[in-house]
């Protein structure tokens, strides 16, 4: 059988950040017989911690150096990448270039092209695949599809302008704008991580497919979850010197309002009603895992139950800790569209889940499908610090769940049929 090759652009691959596990997971569950994958990364800077990625037969990370358009380079400096965007030729212009100050897209687009070059002439198939984020990683697919004449998937997970990144103003929202129409331009297939995101590209991209790709766990890391656990004697450690002996243990994992802003009052509303029910967090002891702001640090200083923040730690220690856990907190905003990576670990550890959120949104939708936990919303007041004090009882789960859906291993399947439809002649 003639091989399908993916050349997956996924800056972030060897990050240890939720984006990265998207994909990450994503690839090892296609069938090795039918994909060739390879998977162009930059390599993390000096002294960054580095994420091994899963081994898996058929597919080849390529580390490569560079700058990427974000925090850490200079307009000028990303102005190739931008510019790229409108002139898809123009990266494969520098291709010949030394040094490293040369930007990513340009070692990933080169290292891509002459491998694709090789494999079309040998009468395989090619896909490319663009990851967002950051923004280099779309170009770089839409810069190789329309180069070799070849399938093109951009998956935008929450969104190239929906998210709250980069600097605010007109100028660069107009930029993100226009770049996101020529990176959905090259696409035969569109991916976002909720239905309202993806209705939102169907209304203003009518002529492009888009569909559904939500964020999921991979069952290999929680296959032996109470096994893991006990063998890791950092867990034991963490739940001795923080958590109450005999404590019902509450915890929250990964960042509240450096994801998004409005998600914080949610904080601020589950301090507000915990302080003002003391019987209900009796003997119950939250903690907070991650990466929490100062005004967040602040408002955790008001509460009066048993609380503890550790700050961010590596991902295998917190999905263990995840998994000694008896609810699960999740705090969205007031974005319809969230529908946060870490919901879908958290369906995956196994305890019920509570829900603190501004709006109805994915994440409470996904919520009520599966039975995995209760949602409240902060606007009713009253009545949802009832609902927050009931869903923290011991024995407030009473659903069946249903996460199936949600499995690396089911959405590797979806991912199968939109690459084959995209080959066919």
């Amino acid at each position: 059988m003639t091989k399908i090759n993916l050349f997956v652009f996924a800056a972030h691959h060897l990050s240890g950040n939720i984006a990265a596990q998207r994909f990450k997971g994503l690839l090892k569950y296609l069938d090795p017989a039918k994909y060739r994958i390879y998977v162009f990364a930059r390599e993390p800077a000096a002294g960054a911690p580095v994420a091994t990625p899963p081994s898996a037969p058929g597919i080849t990370v390529l580390p490569l150096p560079g700058h990427c358009v974000g925090s850490e380079s200079s307009a000028a400096a990303s102005l190739l990448t931008m510019a790229a965007a409108f002139l898809r030729p123009l990266p494969f212009l520098f291709a010949g270039g030394a040094g490293r100050e040369q930007p990513w897209l340009v070692r990933a687009l080169a290292a891509a092209d002459r491998l694709c070059v090789e494999k079309l002439a040998a009468g395989e198939r090619c896909v490319a695949i663009g990851t967002y984020s950051p923004i280099d990683s779309l170009v770089a697919a839409a810069s190789l599809a329309s180069r070799r004449r070849i399938g093109c998937l951009q998956d935008f997970r929450d969104g190239l302008v929906f998210e709250p990144l980069g600097q605010p103003g007109r100028l660069r929202t107009w930029m993100r704008q226009l770049i996101e129409r020529r990176v959905v331009a090259a696409a035969g297939l569109v991916t976002s991580v909720s239905p309202p995101l993806v209705a939102d590209f169907q209304r203003r991209y009518p002529r492009t497919a888009a569909a559904t790709l939500p964020n999921g766990y991979d069952p290999a890391d929680f296959a032996a979850p109470d096994q893991a656990a006990a063998d890791d004697p950092r867990v034991a450690a963490i739940l001795a010197r923080w958590v109450p002996a005999g404590a019902l243990l509450i915890g929250h994992f990964g960042r509240i309002g450096a994801s998004d802003g409005s998600a914080s009052r949610s904080l601020d509303f589950l301090v507000d009603a915990l302080n003002a029910s003391p019987a209900t967090m009796a003997n119950k002891h939250v903690m907070f895992v991650g990466e929490l702001t100062q005004q967040e640090r602040a408002t955790l200083e008001r509460a009066r139950f048993s609380v503890s923040v550790l700050g961010p730690v590596e991902r295998t220690l917190a999905l263990q800790l995840m998994q000694r856990c008896d609810k699960l907190l999740l705090l969205t905003g007031s974005r319809a569209s969230c529908a946060t990576g870490k919901l879908f670990e958290y369906l995956a550890a196994g305890a019920d889940i509570v829900c603190v959120s501004g709006v109805r949104n994915a994440a409470t939708a996904i919520l009520a499908e599966t039975g995995a936990g209760r949602s409240l919303l902060t606007s009713d007041g009253a009545a949802a610090g009832d609902a927050l004090r009931a869903a923290l009882a011991p024995d407030a789960a009473d659903a069946q769940r249903d996460i199936g859906p949600y499995s690396k291993l089911a959405q590797a399947g979806m991912l199968d049929r939109w690459i084959t439809d995209m080959v066919q002649p």
